[in-house]
């Protein structure tokens, strides 16, 4: 009855308090000092996570002043060349954590605190938990400049909202923020599956249509898509996914969807609203999107179904969302997309499943050479033992047993949980060991090892094809903006290039007349630098000392006089 009665509602046309839910406007000041037009918005679909957060354009510049949204104490700082750069975490007595995200500077009594924990660790990367009080902050008060640090791939200010108490992201939009949003979903097309009653997909079992804007909703060409009878099976049925993107005033960038409903034969059995998300559920993205066609396409599928081991709560209900189906049936599809301002589109079409034989099998087959969703998996040789936990995949897929001592899975299978990787190691246990995997698009990822009885033993989230190297070659240092054959240097910075082809940087250390210097070190550029302090001259000796993950160690040293 609920959801006959809210289908007559969203019918009728009466949408405001289902569609449009907020926590309403908090009188939060603005995150940063311009107006706010969003590159990202909270959930969209990225590789391996949902965007967690909002991204604000920053006119392709950095320094704008960042502003505390409420009063509150800093409970956190990090600093790093990867994720989210120089950040800041603020507690508000209300119970939610603001985040922001790639700062190029800190203010007042945060940047003080880096740079003593900086000098005190005699580390780039630090991170700190202020104590309640240490660092209290007012509402609008200046806490930073915006930036590009870390893992950004242009300047921008990532934001976030945070539960305090669970840490889980929560949806910025919700909280009131003036974001002018008068445009409704785009729905660009539909795609249908055949699933086991655990929600799998059959392998070679999907369809796909595009999806037209009409004067005012969306359809198919045909109206309707034909199913073969063998999508069906006797305990299985019929899964829908929609390709649907979002855009809001100000920018033309692609954002993500925050709700839908999926009604067949006017009773709602599917649901989705974006506004919570725990950290450790975000790799469930490659099981709520069609990750292949993502992978492959760009194509950004929301299933109007999942899996049983799905356990994001960003689903209305706890239902999977499988239509159950036989041959002969025909059923009347309204799929309604909406974002948090209340802007919805609507597609409707038949779903017609065709006369004929249903699918014999009635699971994925289960073979030893399968690896299972909610099933342990363990391999062992002489040389190799691979150990899989439940949850290590989405879906069912298929090992090859013969291939196992060098090869795991097609490169492009999506990994959930970590697995664990052991080569026995015939050489001396001295640390220069790192386990090497070949991935999707040949891309290499070095896994450090531990030693443990004669195995050479890492954790994995990519499959591929996998061996164990021995690194015994330092990194590779070179000089920018002066050389060894330098004798002095007016520069207010000095900058290297740093660069390993193995198992990776790990750390980096600059001495000056043999005391330690902070260098910032930014990984997108492969770069060093040092910024002069005031009033530092004269003749000095410096060494950078760059080291690899297995304790390679190059040594740069000159003398160089500063003007």
């Amino acid at each position: 009855m609920k959801q006959l009665i809210l289908f007559l509602l969203i019918s009728l046309g009466i949408q405001t308090s289902i569609f449009a839910q907020s926590e309403g406007d908090q009188g939060y000041h603005s995150p940063i000092g311009i107006p706010l037009v969003l590159a990202s918005n909270f959930g969209e679909l990225r590789p391996n996570h949902f965007h967690m957060g909002l991204d604000f354009k920053t006119n392709s510049k950095i320094g704008y002043k960042l502003y505390s949204i409420d009063e509150g104490f800093v409970s956190r700082i990090k600093v790093s060349p990867y994720g989210y750069g120089h950040a800041i975490y603020i507690d508000h007595p209300n119970g939610i954590t603001s985040v922001y995200g790639h700062c190029s500077e800190f203010k007042g009594g945060i940047d003080s605190i880096v740079r003593a924990t900086q000098e005190a660790e005699q580390n780039f990367a630090i991170e700190v938990f202020p104590g309640k009080g240490v660092i209290k902050v007012s509402k609008g008060q200046v806490i930073g400049l915006s930036g590009n640090t870390g893992g950004s791939t242009g300047p921008h200010l990532h934001f976030e909202v945070r539960d305090t108490e669970t840490e889980h992201a929560l949806n910025p939009l919700i909280f009131g923020f003036d974001l002018p949003d008068s445009k409704a979903p785009i729905i660009r097309g539909v795609k249908v599956y055949g699933l086991t009653k655990d929600g799998y997909r059959y392998p070679n079992k999907s369809v796909s249509k595009t999806a037209m804007k009409g004067k005012s909703d969306y359809y198919l060409g045909a109206g309707q898509i034909d199913i073969p009878a063998n999508y069906c099976s006797a305990t299985g049925g019929i899964g829908i996914a929609v390709d649907v993107i979002d855009k809001l005033d100000g920018a033309g960038n692609n954002c993500g969807l925050y709700g839908s409903f999926l009604i067949v034969n006017n009773d709602t059995i599917f649901g989705q609203k974006t506004n919570r998300i725990p950290f450790e559920s975000t790799r469930y993205v490659n099981s709520h999107k069609d990750y292949e066609a993502y992978q492959t396409q760009s194509r950004k599928y929301h299933k109007c179904f999942r899996t049983r081991e799905n356990d994001l709560p960003i689903y209305i209900n706890g239902e999977l969302g499988i239509i159950n189906a036989v041959p002969g049936q025909k059923f009347f599809i309204k799929y309604i997309a909406y974002d948090p301002k209340g802007n919805k589109s609507v597609l409707e079409f038949t779903l017609n499943i065709l006369q004929g034989v249903i699918n014999k099998e009635d699971s994925i087959s289960v073979k030893e050479d399968h690896l299972y969703p909610n099933k342990t998996y363990l391999y062992e040789s002489e040389t190799r033992q691979l150990e899989f936990g439940y949850a290590t995949v989405y879906e069912p897929i298929s090992l090859e047993k013969d291939r196992l001592d060098h090869y795991i899975a097609k490169p492009q299978t999506p990994v959930n949980r970590a697995y664990r990787i052991k080569i026995k190691n015939n050489e001396e246990e001295d640390g220069r060991h790192y386990i090497e995997v070949i991935t999707n698009k040949k891309r290499r990822r070095t896994l450090d090892v531990i030693y443990e009885d004669e195995w050479a033993i890492a954790e994995s989230k990519y499959f591929g094809t996998y061996s164990l190297k021995r690194d015994e070659t330092a990194p590779v240092v070179t000089p920018v903006s002066i050389s060894k054959s330098s004798i002095s240097t007016n520069k207010t910075s000095l900058t290297w290039k740093i660069s390993d082809a193995k198992s990776g940087i790990n750390d980096y250390d600059l001495f000056i007349d043999g005391k330690w210097y902070l260098v910032k070190y930014d990984y997108k550029a492969g770069t060093l630098q040092f910024d002069r302090p005031n009033h530092f001259k004269g003749k000095k000796g410096l060494v950078l000392k760059v080291k690899d993950s297995c304790g390679n160690v190059n040594e740069w040293k000159t003398e160089i006089t500063f003007l």
